[in-house]
């Protein structure tokens, strides 16, 4: 679908931080000290076929780590089936409430009376940027939507690993973010979000980039697993630039657990009219596909891992799950937060189970 935009990526890099921990996150769940733990990852499954199926593909062949689905989407039934068929891949729930295509449009799940749902424009759509959802959204008609999407996932049979917010929308407010967070917790599925040292806090501020103590004091009570680091795979004027950026980006990535995002396509006439930046799509496909790629990843000293195996390695260090009700008291309750985990910081001792890779073959 279309890509994020630079200013969303901008404050989802900017969002979370505990203000006392100079131990990455990777050590935190047992990585080696040093090591660079990678997730590789794609988004926006289901939006179309010509995202899903070339995701599916590198799922099974390893050369993706993980992905996330959007259920409000055309394309989800198709995607849930061969989840369902597929089930040991790491898939997880890409919270969707924009529609930023001009043609190519969906709806929430609930509130589709756009006289009454904060969450929809006049025809019904769901809000076409950021700007226009965080102006006019109320927090409780997020919270009921993004629960319904997680329910929705769970009743296709998968079993979410994590959360992903559509072009980083959940960022905007403190409100919704807090939302989010706790929504995560609630169904004890980590939200993706990372977490910033201090110095990472104070390059922000220095950029521009406003983070209040009140933003920063609701990530830091967030308890469940969280990224050191996230980037997008580079756009280009060509395929080989943007593969020789990507070897850079590698091969600069600092300690801790990083998650690189990818928009992989199939090219077709429809995404040609779906995705204005399709071009970079295509390429990406082609990038993760590319044996040139795949020796150069085997060379770098990378340990590769994804959102399910995080939250094991959490959950074997102690770390409790909440309570959960029946499904019919949560749809009753639907949008209701329930706080059941503890505030406990969680220290994971070193696994010695082997890590997961790419399949170089």
């Amino acid at each position: 679908m279309m890509r994020v935009l630079v200013a969303g990526i901008t404050i989802l890099v900017a969002v979370s931080q505990t203000a006392y921990s100079q131990e990455t996150w990777a050590e935190r769940l047992g990585y080696p000290a040093g090591k660079r733990v990678v997730i590789l990852y794609a988004d926006t499954m289901g939006a179309s076929y010509e995202f899903s199926r070339p995701g599916q593909e590198l799922l099974a062949k390893g050369r993706l780590n993980s992905v996330s689905v959007m259920s409000p989407c055309p394309w989800f039934e198709e995607f849930a089936k061969w989840s369902r068929e597929n089930p040991q891949h790491d898939i997880g729930v890409c919270l969707t409430l924009n529609s930023p295509g001009q043609l190519y449009r969906w709806r929430p799940l609930t509130g589709l009376n756009s006289k009454t749902s904060t969450l929809v424009d006049p025809k019904g759509y769901m809000w076409g940027t950021e700007l226009q959802l965080g102006l006019m959204a109320d927090p409780e008609d997020i919270r009921r939507e993004i629960e319904a999407q997680i329910a929705k996932v769970r009743a296709a049979g998968i079993q979410p690993t994590h959360l992903h917010p559509f072009m980083g929308v959940l960022f905007m407010r403190e409100d919704l973010l807090k939302i989010y967070l706790e929504t995560a917790e609630k169904n004890w599925i980590p939200a993706v979000v990372l977490e910033l040292t201090p110095e990472k806090i104070q390059h922000f501020r220095d950029n521009g980039v406003a983070l209040s103590d009140e933003l920063i004091a609701t990530v830091h009570k967030y308890r469940l697993p969280k990224l050191d680091d996230a980037h997008f795979v580079p756009e280009a004027d060509s395929y080989e630039k943007k593969r020789d950026q990507f070897y850079e980006l590698v091969k600069g990535l600092p300690p801790g657990l990083t998650q690189i995002t990818a928009g992989p396509a199939d090219k077709s006439l429809a995404l040609e009219v779906l995705a204005p930046h399709w071009q970079q799509r295509v390429w990406e496909n082609q990038l993760l596909n590319d044996k040139a790629v795949h020796d150069f990843l085997k060379k770098q000293d990378v340990i590769f891992t994804n959102w399910r195996e995080i939250m094991e390695r959490y959950e074997n260090a102690g770390a409790k799950r909440p309570r959960r009700r029946g499904a019919a008291k949560e749809q009753e309750d639907l949008g209701q937060n329930t706080d059941n985990t503890d505030g406990a910081v969680v220290r994971i001792p070193t696994f010695e189970e082997p890590q997961l890779s790419i399949n170089f073959d």
